[in-house]
């Protein structure tokens, strides 16, 4: 009942696979030519964590590129999505779900993409702590909250969706830039920074803080509370999504 989807997942990540594939083998040539110097030679020790932020940058490109997967049954798909022996409920949860397997493995193929890549000018010394841990959760639920944000805001379209998809990065990151805009005493400016600040906490982008230094419990004890709020933020736009789709008539 979600073979398409899977095709779609399927498709995404063997393009995601070959374009990084291609940045890889440019990336062993420029290491064959460029001559090795000191710095470039030994291990360097390298906290896992490092590689999940590299990893996470790619899942949050593929949650983008399968962000309107409603959108999608909706242009000329519907009445066959009607007939399928299962509700809409159901039929939603398990697209999104195999999205989020995608989103998933995206950021696994970016993880292991980003140590090789190391590997191949500096061979890191990898070492594993519970900083890691965070990472890695983060770069789960940063692409999931990511791409329930775009699937609430695309699943009641038939038409359209990709421009919505399109503009959705540089919106989010204007919202997040002019939430901290300084009011220093100006009317206009504490309006703008006032009415963008409260957007910027439905933006998951605001909480996608991927420094692995600022994510440790000592540099930022804020780190539980952003992955409380993307998480928050996934299960709601989630809700949104599948309670807009529903109301969708063929």
């Amino acid at each position: 009942m979600t073979y398409v989807e899977w095709l779609r997942v399927r498709g995404t990540l063997k393009w995601t696979t070959i374009v990084l594939g291609i940045l890889f083998v440019l990336a062993c040539v420029a290491r064959v030519t460029i001559p090795a110097h000191g710095h470039m030679e030994g291990n360097h020790e390298m906290n896992f964590g490092y590689f999940v932020v590299f990893g996470a940058v790619v899942a949050l490109i593929v949650a983008t590129m399968l962000g309107a997967p409603f959108a999608r049954e909706n242009d000329g798909h519907l009445e066959v999505a009607l007939t399928k022996p299962v509700d809409r409920i159901g039929l939603a949860l398990m697209t999104m779900g195999v999205d989020a397997v995608g989103i998933i493995a995206a950021l696994a193929i970016g993880t292991l993409f980003g140590i090789g890549l190391h590997t191949i000018f500096f061979p890191p010394w990898i070492t594993f702590h519970f900083v890691d841990v965070i990472m890695i959760v983060s770069g789960i639920i940063a692409p999931l909250s990511w791409y329930a944000m775009l699937a609430a805001a695309t699943s009641s379209l038939r038409r359209g969706y990709g421009a919505i998809i399109g503009i959705a990065w540089p919106v989010a990151a204007i919202v997040g830039g002019l939430s901290l805009v300084d009011p220093n005493d100006n009317a206009l400016a504490a309006l703008i920074h006032m009415v963008f600040w409260t957007l910027s906490r439905i933006d998951p982008l605001v909480y996608m803080h991927l420094n692995f230094e600022e994510m440790s419990m000592t540099a930022d004890p804020t780190w539980l509370l952003r992955l409380t709020m993307l998480a928050i933020l996934a299960a709601g736009y989630g809700v949104a999504a599948i309670a807009q789709w529903r109301r969708v008539e063929a």
